[in-house]
């Protein structure tokens, strides 16, 4: 599991930067270009972070149970939204400097039956305007995150969260000997990439726990 979580870390790091736009609309600011997506990590959210990274902001309140074993509800009022996780998650909040300045990612993980689930968003300093953009900007995401992972997209769709553009995606691959399966959604909020997703082996990763992940995932004002 340990193996998992430090690999997950490196991909929510990767897909940050994937999706950073090309061609990114402020009104205070001029277009940069896209930070390069070859950022990886190795950290474990059970280490103290490295490189002045500080723990996340600590939410409003405990993670209260919802009447399943182990399930419990966690809303974070920084991050916005709101999501069942499997067990008492990690919180974990990172610096990392792309080339459109340094942005602030931040992670909530979760561990069960040698599985890990995963929420993590970061702001960019600029938003897309053109909806096309927001739609490619989240398939490269996902496409970065998988390559990161040396595996394959199994399937991938556009969604919605509300009026919130969103990406949900199924993809297979291996860490060392094990097949994986990653599935999960990505959403874009104004400036606010959404990652969330399970990974976990492929004949061990219950179906039903991770849709129950993926679909109890709100935003929140």
């Amino acid at each position: 599991m340990k193996n998992y979580i430090s690999l997950a870390a490196g991909l929510v790091l990767f897909a940050t930067s994937a999706c950073t736009p090309s061609a990114p609309v402020s009104d205070n600011a001029t277009p940069t270009k896209a930070a390069s997506p070859n950022v990886t990590s190795s950290e474990k959210p059970s280490e103290k972070p490295k490189d002045g990274a500080t723990p996340a902001s600590k939410t409003d309140e405990k993670p209260k149970t919802n009447g399943s074993e182990g399930w419990q509800d966690y809303k974070s009022s920084t991050g916005k939204f709101s999501v069942q996780l499997p067990s008492k998650p990690q919180e974990q909040s990172q610096d990392q400097t792309t080339d459109v300045g340094t942005i602030k990612l931040n992670m909530v993980i979760a561990e069960a039956s040698d599985s890990g689930y995963f929420v993590g968003y970061a702001d960019f300093p600029n938003k897309i305007a053109n909806p096309a953009d927001v739609q490619k900007g989240l398939a490269d995401s996902v496409k970065g995150s998988v390559a990161n992972l040396k595996g394959e997209i199994r399937s991938e769709k556009e969604s919605l969260l509300g009026d919130v553009p969103c990406r949900d995606f199924e993809a297979v691959g291996k860490v060392k000997a094990t097949d994986v399966l990653m599935k999960g959604r990505f959403c874009l909020a104004d400036n606010r990439l959404y990652q969330v997703f399970a990974l976990g082996a492929k004949d061990g990763l219950a179906a039903a726990d991770v849709d129950r992940f993926i679909n109890s995932f709100k935003l929140e004002k």
